[in-house]
Order: structure tokens, then C-alpha cells, then sequence
């Protein structure tokens, strides 16, 4: 998958992990099992509009959110995409987690993104009488005044808001579904 890459870095619940599936010889099931979990916990991390640590997402800018023509109140969502591709695929070696959007990292990490300076023509209409030109963009079929403007460059800088990864409470549920397969009398039943 294209996008961020997630390590899981807690290493006692990457401990049982590993061992429940060392143990297992095939655990393509729990990892499918905590693939299905990872979806349902970060799609309730984009109904809290919180990191995997709980801190709340930076808010958007007031400019932005004037700008923004839907889902104004919610953070990393316009249209939905990057909250709905968010996958995963389980190998018998593997459980591998995350999204195939670019932009994830950008949103994940923060940084800027450096816009170079441009020239282009942009189109009016100006009034036949007055001769007054309005300053209201418009397509080039409606058009019936052109004028070449340069913009010059800028910097965009995207706050960092962590989307992908786990909580002590994820990564508690993980270790649980870990033991559910290592040790299926003590933690109840494996549902298959």
C-alpha cells in the first residue's frame, strides 16, 4: 500500500503477537480478526477527531473552514476518501495496515508543501457599457475579457494530525485477539 507506513512499536504486545502466530503456524484468521478491529477503531478515531495517544486533531483554520463547502466540522474529511480506503491485508507472515491516499502522510506527519510561482490567464466578464471589468473569475467560453496574472510562490503548512496507529487500549484488544488464537480455551471461543 502506497501512503504511511505504520510500525508497530509496542514492543510487549508485538512480543505476544509474534508468538501467538510462531504458534500458530497459519495465523492468517487473527490477523484478519485484528485487521476487521483496526478498521473499527480508527473509524471511531475519525468520529472523535483524535490520535491513536487521544489528543484531539488541531483544529482547521478559519480561512479553510470558510472555504470549505462540505463537512466544514469535520477534520481529514471532505469527501470521505481518505476515512473510507483506510485496509488492510493479512498474509500467513503479515498483517499489513493503512491507506493507498498519498496525501495521508502529509496529513499523518505534517509539513509543507512548497507552491512555485506561476503565470496564467485568467478570464473576466466586462461590461459593455461601462467598460468596468468585474473581479469575479469565470469560465473561457463566458468570458469576454482575458488578462495574464502571476502569482508568486508559497508555502502551505499542514499541521500534523496522527490518523494512523494504536492506542494502549488498541493495543490491549490486539494482544486479547492474539491469545483468543494462542490460547483458545482461556479467552473464549476463535470465531471463524
Amino acid at each position: 500500500m502506497t501512503g504511511v507506513t505504520l510500525e508497530f512499536d509496542s514492543a510487549g504486545a508485538l512480543a505476544v503477537i509474534n508468538e501467538a502466530a510462531a504458534a500458530m503456524g497459519n495465523p492468517v484468521a487473527m490477523f484478519r480478526d485484528m485487521g476487521e478491529y483496526l478498521l473499527l477503531a480508527h473509524d471511531r478515531r475519525f468520529a472523535s477527531q483524535t490520535a491513536p495517544d487521544g489528543t484531539p486533531w488541531q483544529a482547521l483554520s478559519p480561512r479553510y473552514q470558510r472555504r470549505k463547502k462540505k463537512n466544514q466540522d469535520k477534520i481529514l474529511v471532505l469527501d470521505g476518501y481518505l476515512m473510507n480506503t483506510l485496509r488492510y491485508q493479512a498474509s500467513s507472515e503479515e498483517l499489513l495496515f493503512g491507506t493507498n491516499r498519498r496525501y495521508a502522510a502529509i496529513h499523518h506527519y505534517g509539513g509543507d508543501i512548497e507552491i512555485a510561482a506561476r503565470s496564467q490567464q485568467a478570464y473576466f466578464r466586462q461590461d459593455g457599457r461601462s467598460g468596468e471589468v468585474s473581479n469575479q473569475f469565470v469560465s473561457r467560453r463566458r468570458s469576454n475579457f482575458a488578462q495574464w496574472v502571476t502569482i508568486g510562490g508559497y508555502t502551505i503548512t499542514i499541521p500534523a494530525r496522527p490518523l494512523l496507529g494504536t492506542s494502549d487500549d488498541d493495543n490491549y484488544a490486539l494482544v486479547n485477539i492474539a491469545m483468543k488464537y494462542l490460547l483458545p480455551g482461556t479467552y473464549g471461543p476463535v470465531a471463524n
